[in-house]
């Protein structure tokens, strides 16, 4: 964990128009993210991927082959915490859903829920616990992360930092990764001991 010192967060966010102004709170802390580079850069595993592609196209033209090399740094949350400039700026409810009951375990089934800046609300269930995948971090880097659950909630780019809610608006995750038919999400726990923080 890193502690921050005049970082800013800010509402509406610069991606959504927001200036020196809309500045809300500042970074206190965040767990510094485990990156690697995305394709493996070694000679020998691009020789034999050249070698496997030019096989592979006789038999299934659609596929290519690629390898990555494998990091065993692992990441198991993407998340920070930020101190409000003026509390009375921060409520606490979440849009369309009210305020947070407690915090709770997710589990295999488990009916969620999450309200984000862009697909709105949205519900699911939990599909699989304890997952341990690679996500993209940029266009040149990736990260793995382990301990993650998987959710068939709809999200997209811009939902990530969404709280995942069970139904009695528990948080059991944080939301930071998926697509239009899953979302991944850090269990509730391990971004609260990681940095420091009770409900």
């Amino acid at each position: 964990m890193k502690t921050c010192r005049f970082n800013i967060v800010s509402q509406p966010g610069p991606y959504d128009g927001g200036e020196k102004g809309d500045r809300i709170a500042e970074l206190v802390r965040f767990v510094p993210l485990i990156r690697s580079s995305q394709e493996a850069s070694c000679p020998v595993a691009s020789g034999v991927a050249a070698v496997g592609n030019r096989l592979l196209k006789m038999v299934r033209p659609a596929y290519e082959l690629r390898f990555y090399k494998y990091s065993r740094a692992i990441n198991i949350v993407d998340c920070a915490v930020a101190k409000p400039v003026d509390p009375g700026l921060i409520g606490d409810q979440v849009i369309e859903l009210g305020a947070i009951s407690g915090v709770s375990q997710a589990r295999e089934g488990m009916r969620v829920q999450k309200s984000g800046r862009t697909s709105g609300v949205t519900s699911g269930d939990v599909t699989a616990m304890g997952v341990t995948l690679q996500v993209d971090l940029s266009d040149e880097e990736t990260g793995w992360f382990s301990d993650q659950v998987v959710s068939d909630v709809m999200c997209k780019p811009g939902d990530s930092g969404s709280l995942i809610l069970d139904k009695e608006n528990n948080a059991v995750g944080l939301l930071f990764a998926g697509s239009d038919s899953h979302c991944i999400f850090n269990r509730i726990q391990n971004v609260m001991e990681m940095l420091e923080v009770e409900f």
